[in-house]
């Protein structure tokens, strides 16, 4: 009895091993089919509003170097690894940035040549998150800690840390 099972076990493993890789091929495709359906009905629900801020984001993505999507996968991985209650802290602080100034930060960081953002991020690797954080504000790149503080004079870029 204990043969005829392992022999049927055997039979049914190099029946599944021969199956034609075109009903594999199909069978993702068909499923990469529904969660396109799904993806387009998701979308039709959605308002205007909700709908501009998708095709923003896609465009960022679009106007992003192979560089910059590698380091945004890094950090969405990062924000995914976090507890919910440390992303949620973050993104109360993210949003409480005007988005006028977080759209000036991103794009006077955006306006630094590649090699120039590299050196940065290497830079601030090695400081402790205040000294980081003073950086960071101070290069225009943060919001001042205390609203009433303006950077005065400090148009451009800034220079690499040194």
């Amino acid at each position: 009895m204990k043969t005829l099972k392992t022999f049927q076990i055997l039979i049914l493993g190099l029946s599944l091993t021969s199956l034609p890789q075109a009903g594999f091929a199909e069978h993702h495709e068909e499923r990469a089919k529904e969660r396109e359906s799904r993806m387009l009905m998701h979308l039709l629900k959605m308002d205007d509003t909700e709908l501009t801020k998708l095709r923003q984001t896609v465009e960022r993505i679009e106007a992003m170097s192979p560089e910059e999507r590698a380091n945004m996968r890094k950090r969405l991985g990062k924000l995914q690894d976090m507890t919910p209650e440390r992303r949620k802290a973050l993104r109360e602080r993210f949003e409480a940035i005007p988005k006028e100034k977080r759209e000036a930060m991103r794009q006077r960081w955006m306006e630094m040549k590649p090699e120039e953002r590299r050196e940065w991020r290497q830079k601030l690797r090695n400081m402790s998150p205040e000294q980081r954080a003073k950086a960071m504000e101070e290069a225009g790149f943060m919001p001042p800690r205390h609203h009433g503080k303006k950077r005065e004079g400090k148009e451009g870029p800034p220079p690499p840390l040194d």
